[in-house]
């Protein structure tokens, strides 16, 4: 199968070459170097029998037996230089790596071509005048082939990117690349320039897999044409045109491979730092649901035992003449201590830890938090969600459950509303939280500036990865919409 493969590679080769047996660029070499690479180099002898089948019988046995030799040595100096430098099954989506590729390619397709002119001095197909153009032809020729289609191999060896689920800008961008290729290519007129945009867009929008993509039709298209003698690299001199084609694929390549990189790379960043975000977010909850066990273990224990022994004294000598009226008032005021630190202290457990948000899921701790304000504050609030537990992480679920903490408070301190609800929905890989009032709203754009509830309300929204939306309209309420990616949707260290 593989064999079969190299030798279509071959057949493409030929059929874009520009005169006898000169082509700009040669496709077996990124083939059969990216097959021994990823699978390994028992593959070998496949690289033999296609050359082998590929080859022209009518040169010399020497020349041949020698080409065929060296293009094994090529791929295989390839993939162990890529094993060595890149490591195993690595994909070019760091920048560090473009060099250490280009360097094996380089190293590789050096070998080739020296073993390659060799042979056919040996043959005496050409003489040794001709040696260093020929040389550089087959350099040039074996490295564009490996820099357009090896970085496509190890790219498209791995599961395709979300990215190219928008079928609508993935048909628009094949086209574009072809059209303006062609365009490019159609006239003497220096217009190659025209393929870079497109180049960038496929780099931008979809990392290496489709700046790859990409290089290849770009290549394809130029390449094509210029071997039918169509386009700006037909030139006087053949070998003027065929150097100035591969530097051109060279150039591309190089060019569209780094920027891809660079955009993969800033997306990973994003990605590490929003895990590492997330785990952050996590040790701070478990970390304040320890330091709650702790106090309602010691301290709110001690208060509650203070309290008790406050109240029994104050019992015992409520009716002794002995004790004084402002002893009496001093152990008055120590009931009244003890229990509002009894109190205060209650509260911040249920701060750092809300009730029933570990055991009974985000929409149960809403309705006791909702609950207990409505008693308090005089507001109607009413809480509506699934029964289920929600698809979220318990960091997820504490950062969720303090944004609704936050945006109730601001309804109570600043909406002047009567009614209030909060309505939790799951709606595919988003879970959506919103919180409404009918109070006095406002007028223009949503009052983020300045105001710190809703400042902290973004940023834990931001911190999920989610979004946040703010609705309003004077004396017509608020309305609170955020947006978080669930357990199956969240970004993790493999993405």
């Amino acid at each position: 199968m593989f064999a079969a493969l190299y030798y279509i590679a071959v057949q493409g080769g030929y059929a874009v070459k520009l005169t006898g047996a000169i082509s700009a660029v040669w496709p077996p070499v990124g083939l059969a170097a990216g097959v021994l690479y990823l699978a390994g180099l028992r593959w070998w002898p496949g690289v033999v029998l296609g050359n082998l089948v590929a080859t022209d019988s009518a040169l010399p046995n020497v020349t041949i037996l020698g080409q065929t030799a060296g293009n094994l040595a090529e791929v295989l100096v390839i993939a162990v230089l890529l094993r060595r430098l890149l490591g195993s099954a690595a994909t070019v989506d760091r920048l560090d790596r473009v060099p250490r590729m280009l360097l094996a390619i380089a190293v590789g397709t050096a070998v080739s071509a020296l073993v390659g002119n060799l042979s056919l001095l040996a043959g005496g197909v050409i003489g040794w005048r001709t040696v260093p153009t020929t040389f550089r032809t087959w350099w040039l020729g074996d490295s564009c082939g490996a820099l357009v289609l090896l970085p496509l191999i190890l790219a498209w060896a791995r599961p395709p990117d979300p990215a190219w689920r928008r079928s609508w800008e993935v048909v628009a961008l094949i086209c574009v690349v072809l059209g303006v290729s062609a365009l490019a290519s159609s006239g003497h007129q220096p217009l190659t320039y025209l393929v870079f945009p497109a180049l960038i867009w496929a780099a931008l929008r979809f990392g290496t897999q489709g700046g790859t993509v990409a290089v290849v039709l770009a290549v394809a298209v130029t390449v094509w044409r210029t071997a039918h003698h169509v386009g700006p690299f037909v030139l006087h001199s053949i070998t003027d045109s065929v150097l100035s084609t591969q530097l051109f694929v060279a150039v591309a390549a190089l060019t569209t491979l780094c920027l891809a990189a660079i955009v993969t790379e800033r997306r990973r960043a994003a990605v590490e730092l929003l895990v590492a975000r997330r785990r952050t977010a996590e040790r701070g909850t478990l970390e304040r649901q320890r330091i709650a066990r702790d106090l309602h273990d010691s301290v709110s224990q001690t208060l509650f035992s203070m309290t008790l022994h406050a109240r029994a004294a104050q019992r015992a000598i409520a009716g002794a003449a002995v004790v004084s009226d402002g002893g009496k008032r001093e152990l008055g005021q120590v009931v009244d201590l003890s229990r509002s630190a009894l109190a205060e202290m209650r509260s911040l457990i249920f701060e750092l830890r809300p009730e029933g948000l570990a055991d009974e899921g985000l929409v149960s701790a809403i309705r006791k938090h909702a609950a207990a304000l409505s008693s308090r504050e005089g507001i109607r609030i009413e809480v509506h969600g699934p029964e289920d537990r929600l698809p979220l992480t318990p960091g997820s679920e504490e950062n969720l459950y303090r944004i609704v903490q936050e945006g109730l408070a601001n309804v109570i301190k600043h909406a002047r509303a009567r009614n209030a609800s909060v309505t939790i929905t799951v709606s595919g890989t988003e879970v959506s939280v919103e919180i409404t009032d009918d109070g006095r709203g406002f007028v223009g754009p949503a009052p983020r500036p300045g105001h710190m509830g809703l400042e902290s309300i973004n940023d834990r929204a931001r911190e999920l990865g989610g979004t946040i939306a703010i609705h309003g309209r004077a004396g017509g309420g608020t309305r609170v919409v955020v947006v978080v990616p669930a357990v199956a949707a969240e970004i993790t260290e493999d993405a």
